[in-house]
C-alpha cells in the first residue's frame, strides 16, 4: 500500500498562528503575571525579554529545525538526526505531555464552569464569596470530571481534523478572537481608578531587584511559555515545507507569544493594583481575585464572561498541540492499528484517566502526597523543573555539538538560499556555549527541587 502524503501547514499564516496558539497558553496568560508580581514587576519583565532574545528564539528554532529535518513524530525525528541515543528525550516528551494535558484539562473544566456562571452566579456574587465558590466547585467530585471530559472531547475533535482542517483551522478562529478580547480587557483595566501605580510597577524597572532567582525565574518561564524542550515544536516542525523561512517564522511566533502575555500582564496587573490585591498571589489570581474583581465593575458579568473565554481559547490552542505529540507518534508507528481519529480518542482517554487524580487534588485526595507533593505539584514540577528543561539541555547538545554547525547553518539556511547572514553564526554560537551552561543549571535546580522534600 502506497505510504500516504505527510500533511503540511498551508503557509507561514497557518503555522504561525498555530504554533503561536501552541505557546499561548497558561503559561502565558495564567502564569506570567503572577510570575511578574512575585519577581519584581518590571525588572521581571525587563529581564525576560532578554532572556528570550538571548535564548528563548534560538532554543525554540533548535526544535523546529529538528523536526523538519525528521519530517516524522519526535521520536523519529531525534533517531533520524542523531540515531537512538537520544530517542528517550521523544518518549520522555509524550509522557510529560500526556501529564500536562491531563491538568490543562481540568483547569479547562473549571474555566467552562466560571463561563457557564457569568452572567448568573458570579454577575450577582459578593466579591467576598468568591473564594466560596471555586473552592466548592474544585472540591466537588463530579462537576470538575465532567469539565475535564468536555474539554478534552474539544480537543480530541480538533486534532481529529488534521493539520489544516483541524489544528490550524482552528487557531485562524481563536488566535484573532483572543486578541480582540486581549484589547478590550486592557482597555478596561488601564481605565479603572487606581491602574497608574500597576502601569508603574508592571513598565518601570527596578534594576537593583535583578537577582540569580530572578534570571532563574525568567529562563524558566520563557522556556514554559514557548513550549521549548515540550517535543511539541519539533511535531510542528515536522509539517513545514523545505523553504520555509524558519529563522523568520520563529522569531515572529516568539514575538506574537510575548506580547500576549504583556498584554495578559496589562489587564491582570493594574486590575490588582486597583482593588488592592496581592499581583504574585498564583492561580488564585485568576479565579478568586478576578471574578471578584469583575463583581465590583458595572457589567461584570460581561468582562467575565470575555475574561474566561480568553482563557478558554488559550487553553485549547495549547492542548491540542499537546496531544498533537501523542498522535503522530501513535499513527507513525503503529499504522496499521492507528489513524489520527483512533489515536486522537486514545490519547483523549489516558489524559482523562491522568487528570482525574489531578481533579480529586484539589478535593478529596487534597491530602495524598508523593514525593512530600500533591498529585497536581507532582506533575507540574516533574515536567516543569526537570524533564522539559533536560529534553531542551539535550537539544542544545544535540545541536551545538552533534549536528555541528556546517549542518545546523545550513538547515536554518535552507542550503544557502536565504544567505549567510550574520545572525546565524550569533544563533549557533548562543546555541553551544551559553544555553547548555544556563540550561544545565536549571536542570541541576530543578533536580535539587523535585527530591529535595523526598
Amino acid at each position: 500500500m502506497e505510504k500516504k502524503p505527510r500533511e503540511q501547514w498551508s503557509g507561514r499564516l497557518g503555522f504561525v498562528l498555530a504554533t503561536a496558539g501552541s505557546a499561548v497558553g497558561l503559561g502565558t496568560i495564567m502564569k506570567f503575571p503572577w510570575m511578574t508580581g512575585q519577581n519584581g514587576g518590571a525588572a521581571f519583565l525587563f529581564t525576560y525579554i532578554v532572556i528570550m532574545l538571548i535564548i528563548g528564539i534560538g532554543m525554540l528554532l533548535c526544535d523546529f529545525l529538528i523536526g523538519r529535518n525528521g519530517k516524522a513524530n519526535a521520536v523519529e525525528s531525534y533517531r533520524k538526526l542523531v540515531g537512538n541515543k537520544f530517542t528517550w528525550m521523544g518518549y520522555l516528551g509524550i509522557f510529560s505531555a500526556m501529564l500536562a494535558l491531563s491538568y490543562y484539562a481540568v483547569f479547562g473544566g473549571w474555566m467552562l464552569h466560571y463561563i457557564l456562571n457569568s452572567f448568573t452566579t458570579l454577575a450577582h456574587i459578593d466579591p467576598a464569596d468568591v473564594g466560596g465558590f471555586f473552592g466548592a466547585f474544585v472540591s466537588d467530585v463530579w462537576g470538575p470530571i465532567i469539565g475535564t471530559l468536555i474539554f478534552l472531547v474539544l480537543t480530541v475533535f480538533i486534532v481529529c481534523g488534521g493539520i489544516r482542517q483541524g489544528i490550524e483551522k482552528a487557531s485562524k478562529i481563536m488566535m484573532p478572537a483572543l486578541l480582540v478580547i486581549l484589547v478590550i480587557l486592557i482597555f478596561r483595566a488601564v481605565t479603572l481608578p487606581g491602574a497608574a501605580e500597576g502601569l508603574k510597577y508592571y513598565l518601570k524597572p527596578d534594576l537593583s531587584k535583578i537577582t540569580l532567582p530572578v534570571i532563574a525565574a525568567a529562563v524558566g518561564q520563557c522556556f514554559f511559555s514557548l513550549n521549548v524542550g515540550t517535543t511539541g515544536m519539533v511535531n510542528y516542525g515536522s509539517y513545514l515545507s523545505d523553504d520555509e523561512d524558519v529563522f523568520k517564522s520563529t522569531v515572529q511566533i516568539a514575538f506574537t507569544d510575548f506580547g500576549v502575555a504583556f498584554f495578559a500582564g496589562l489587564i491582570i496587573i493594574p486590575s490588582a493594583f486597583a482593588f488592592s490585591i496581592d499581583v504574585g498571589s498564583g492561580p488564585s489570581l485568576l479565579f478568586v481575585t478576578m471574578p471578584s474583581l469583575f463583581a465590583q465593575l458595572p457589567a461584570g458579568g460581561f468582562f467575565c464572561f470575555l475574561f474566561f473565554v480568553l482563557l478558554l481559547f488559550a487553553s485549547l490552542t495549547s492542548s491540542v498541540s499537546i496531544l498533537e505529540i501523542f498522535v503522530p507518534f501513535m499513527t507513525e508507528t503503529f499504522p496499521k492499528q492507528f489513524n489520527r481519529t483512533k489515536a486522537s480518542i486514545l490519547g483523549g482517554v489516558i489524559c482523562l484517566l491522568l487528570g482525574i487524580p489531578v481533579s480529586l487534588s484539589f478535593g478529596i485526595w487534597g491530602d495524598v502526597r508523593i514525593l512530600g507533593q500533591d498529585i497536581f505539584s507532582l506533575y507540574d514540577n516533574f515536567i516543569c523543573i526537570f524533564a522539559y528543561p533536560l529534553i531542551a539541555l539535550c537539544t542544545a547538545i544535540i545541536v551545538g555539538w552533534i549536528w555541528g554547525k556546517k549542518n545546523a547553518i545550513d538547515a536554518v539556511s535552507n542550503h544557502g538560499a536565504l544567505g549567510h547572514k550574520k545572525i546565524y553564526d550569533v544563533w549557533f554560537f548562543l546555541v553551544r556555549y551559553v544555553c547548555p551552561i544556563l540550561l544545565l543549571v536549571v536542570v541541576i535546580t530543578g533536580l535539587v527541587s523535585f527530591f529535595g522534600s523526598f
